[in-house]
């Protein structure tokens, strides 16, 4: 008597991370969630949150931060805008300093709302081509976008946490470029040179943690191409790159 084999049952594909519980899951367990992410892409849900933050932010700084004193410090660190500023009378200089200030808002209510595309279409390039040519990932611009986009959600929450320490401070004792003080660049007082304060700015607490995601991201992408200690060392070398270009073009400026 002959036995008819049975058939092993059908494995059903596991369902893909919600994009609310990828953010979450971005937090708590990064590996899975860019897994996920790297299967099918996206980044609508995280570019909102982003943006969001990013209106906050701003906004809170436009309305809260004294812009003329602002403004004043800034052009004190500049060896030529303080040498021009130098030969003007007090009346001429009153003037420039709210104009200044005046510009300085007009700036931020275009971070606001371009900010953050802007600064993820640059860095999704710049870590798609070193990862490319340098770690020979199979990845496209467009997961790298997604990936991107997710991996600096930390950012998110330093612009919100910095909203409402925005709110609470004297308005005098507002750094704009450092409004949380999460970088040892808030231990240099307001009158050190820009190109000092740059590469400490680099060492920000959120700033690593979003350089951490990045380096898992990548590595999900293509686990056999970057193991994840590869990866950290890709995504280091891209932050020191753009450090140096940063810091060399404050230095040049001041």
């Amino acid at each position: 008597m002959s036995s008819t084999p049975i058939p092993a049952p059908a494995v059903e594909p596991q369902a893909s991370i919600s994009p609310v519980g990828r953010i979450f899951g971005l937090f708590f367990s990064p590996k899975p969630t860019f897994e996920d992410i790297v299967k099918k892409p996206s980044w609508i849900a995280p570019l909102i949150n982003l943006f969001l933050a990013g209106i906050l932010l701003n906004f809170s700084l436009v309305n809260r931060v004294n812009w003329v004193e602002a403004s004043k410090e800034q052009i004190a660190k500049s060896k030529w805008a303080s040498t021009r500023f130098d030969s003007l009378d007090e009346a001429t200089k009153e003037k420039a300093y709210r104009q200044a200030a005046t510009q300085a808002k007009i700036g931020r209510y275009v971070r606001a709302v371009v900010g953050w595309p802007l600064t993820l279409l640059f860095s999704a390039l710049l870590y798609f081509g070193a990862y490319r040519l340098i770690g020979g990932a199979r990845v496209t611009y467009g997961l790298s976008f997604s990936l991107l986009a997710f991996a600096s959600l930390p950012m998110a929450l330093r612009e919100i946490l910095g909203s409402i320490v925005t709110f609470l401070k004297d308005p005098n004792a507002i750094e704009p470029e450092n409004y949380l003080a999460s970088n040892p660049a808030a231990l240099l007082g307001s009158d050190a040179p820009a190109w000092q304060m740059v590469p400490l700015a680099f060492l920000d607490l959120f700033g690593i943690w979003s350089l951490l995601l990045v380096a898992i991201a990548f590595s999900a992408a293509d686990p056999k191409k970057l193991p994840l200690r590869k990866s950290i060392g890709i995504a280091i070398g891209v932050n020191v790159a753009m450090m140096l270009f940063l810091t060399m073009i404050a230095w040049i400026l001041s």
